[in-house]
């Protein structure tokens, strides 16, 4: 695993320019911007002001697509098409940047409040995940894979398993590992597997149980997992100063 792209999705209190100011000022490679930020909002963000950031401080970008306002697996065939709208905006928004790559989710099944309790069961789901991804994502990564990369987040099983094997043999779609996801989470092997079209890596820590976004070196998270040969973006997230630069100490002595 080399860490000559190694970044950081930034601290949350950090506006843009002091993204970039802590990012050149600790020797990150990159910032990842989470759109679902109000200070990195596309309904805020200015392409000259992040250019400008980028020459300045000699410091690259990616995006991460809002995963708060897109659901492409939503029941709602109107959400699911306002979902498919607004990463194309954030497409366009990549282009005006020169961002080389977008990170996005897929979305996620609701469960339900019952008087006995919490209530989830994943096959509820397998059939209708299975056909929006088959008939809607297939299609348009057809025409967008190449800046996309699909982030690993909910238990990958049953229809969404099936849909993401036709994904990844129809498409050049790439990935984005989160390897705390894939610490808590079942079926993430699918990307394990595929690791040879991962381009970004979040890191962060958790118990095995929890995502909890911990500094590294404080959970149960197997860096080992990212094989040796990676050489692709490395993006801590912490979104905490101290946890980011604790966390560039782990993996710097980690890799040395």
């Amino acid at each position: 695993m080399k860490l000559d792209k190694l970044g950081v999705q930034p601290d949350i209190t950090h506006d843009l320019a002091k993204a970039f100011e802590f990012a050149a000022q600790h020797g990150f490679y990159h910032i990842e911007l989470l759109l679902d930020h109000p200070y990195y909002s596309l309904d805020v963000l200015n392409p000259e002001e992040v250019l400008e950031l980028k020459e300045v401080s000699d410091v690259d970008v990616i995006l991460h697509a809002s995963a708060v306002n897109t659901n492409f697996i939503a029941t709602s065939s109107v959400m699911r098409r306002a979902s498919y709208d607004e990463l194309l905006r954030t497409i366009t928004f990549a282009e005006k940047v020169e961002a080389e790559l977008i990170t996005f989710h897929i979305g996620w099944n609701p469960g339900f409040i019952t008087s006995k309790g919490f209530y989830f069961d994943q096959k509820l789901y397998d059939e209708h995940n299975y056909r929006v991804l088959k008939e809607e994502m297939i299609p348009f990564l057809k025409e967008h894979d190449s800046i996309l990369a699909i982030e690993n987040t909910i238990e990958i099983s049953g229809g969404l398993r099936r849909a993401m094997k036709e994904i990844l043999d129809e498409t050049d779609v790439k990935l984005t590992f989160d390897i705390g996801h894939h610490s808590i989470k079942g079926g993430h092997d699918i990307f394990v597997s595929n690791f040879y079209r991962v381009v970004n890596v979040h890191l962060h820590d958790n118990d095995g149980r929890v995502d909890e976004h911990l500094p590294l070196g404080e959970g149960r998270v197997d860096l080992s997992i990212i094989p040796e040969s990676f050489d692709g973006f490395l993006t801590l997230e912490l979104r905490d100063e101290d946890a980011i630069l604790k966390s560039k100490e782990y993996v710097e002595k980690w890799r040395g």
